[in-house]
């Protein structure tokens, strides 16, 4: 069913209450199950890759042999280019050595926001929890031990200092507004 462009279809399930915790629990859900997704979709791109990268292995040692096996006269003639060849598939190997372990690297990173996610989504559902800034200490510190790399750990940390000092530079409320009154800045 198309919705008209004056009024958008209801996304809230009938009979389930609403409150802004369910609603960020389940937005918290849709991206980490989007990462999730993403996820699944590049490691079967690894896949590929990994059976591709360990063909190349395969044939560049099966060259080697194969020049091993040539009369001398035919290894003069090619063996400098036949090096030359080799150690340009070896330099080839070695980036993609490194460009699976960056992969590796980030699914672990990616690994870590999805738990946090989750994590989180569940958290802000108990009121009771959600309330009480221990609990969110004892959130923020599950949080922390999971970040392994020095990069995961400088980020956190930054976004920790700045929410500190956004908390520590907002002004108090005014004590002395009477109840009920509105005051327009």
């Amino acid at each position: 069913m198309a919705a008209s462009p004056d009024k958008s279809p209801t996304l809230i399930a009938p009979g389930v209450a609403f409150t802004p915790e369910l609603q960020m629990a389940n937005m918290l859900g849709l991206c980490e199950a989007q990462m999730e997704s993403a996820l699944q979709e590049s490691d079967k791109a690894v896949d590929a890759l990994v059976k591709a990268f360990t063909c190349l292995v395969d044939a560049t040692r099966s060259v080697s042999s194969l020049t091993e096996g040539l009369p001398n006269q035919v290894k003069e003639t090619i063996a400098h280019d036949l090096d030359q060849q080799v150690a340009a598939i070896t330099k080839q190997m070695g980036a993609a050595v490194m460009a699976f372990q960056f992969y590796d690297k980030l699914t672990q990173r990616l690994g870590h926001v999805r738990y946090s996610l989750s994590t989180l989504a569940l958290f802000v559902c108990d009121r009771d929890q959600a309330n009480r800034p221990d609990q969110w200490t004892r959130l923020l510190n599950t949080l922390r031990r999971l970040y392994r790399t020095e990069e995961e750990r400088q980020i956190f940390q930054a976004i920790m200092e700045g929410i500190a000092n956004e908390v520590a530079n907002t002004p108090a409320p005014v004590a002395d507004a009477k109840a009920g009154e509105v005051e327009l800045f």
